[in-house]
């Protein structure tokens, strides 16, 4: 099962992502929460475009995805859930709440810290807010989130084994 998720994660993650802003736009467009000031047609293929040059730009700087991390830290023994003797469902959502707080943290630090709220406001700096603000990143920012959350899974002192691959690693 790893070594097919391996192979496969680009396109896992594509259709993922594909699967998931489809049915969030047709929400969007059927149930709208407010009036548009600016046409998708107009907004859309900027932020569409920042999601294709932050998917490159993180392929050639970090070449290895979160999932072949996590599976080599498994690998390497590292991570402190593994050492942990719980049932694994309980192991799934600790690893789960641990990693969603870590991103979380994360982006109180981009709002606090000068630096950073410069590269994170292009997240906020859009003229309308739909499904594609969420994609709406500076490419250093994302490169920097990677790192962050490469780091959450090497760092003794945070739960290490908890990425993407979490939900096979256990269930699968």
């Amino acid at each position: 099962m790893s070594a097919f998720l391996v192979a496969h994660e680009a396109s896992i993650r594509v259709l993922a992502f594909i699967g998931i802003f489809a049915v969030m736009a047709l929400w969007e467009f059927l149930a709208p929460r407010r009036a548009r000031t600016v046409s998708r047609r107009e907004r859309w293929p900027s932020n569409l475009a920042l999601v294709a040059l932050n998917t490159l730009v993180v392929r050639l700087i970090l070449p290895t995805s979160a999932v072949s991390f996590a599976l080599l830290v498994e690998a390497r023994q590292g991570g402190l859930l593994p050492l942990l003797t719980l049932p694994p469902w309980l192991v799934f959502g600790l690893a789960l709440l641990l990693l969603d707080l870590a991103i979380y943290l994360q982006h109180v630090l981009f709002h606090a810290v000068p630096f950073l709220w410069r590269l994170h406001r292009m997240h906020h700096a859009d003229v309308d807010v739909d499904v594609t603000n969420g994609l709406r990143f500076h490419s250093l920012e994302i490169v920097l989130s990677m790192g962050i959350k490469l780091s959450f899974m090497w760092s003794p002192s945070c739960c290490i084994s908890i990425s993407d691959y979490t939900m096979y690693n256990i269930w699968g």
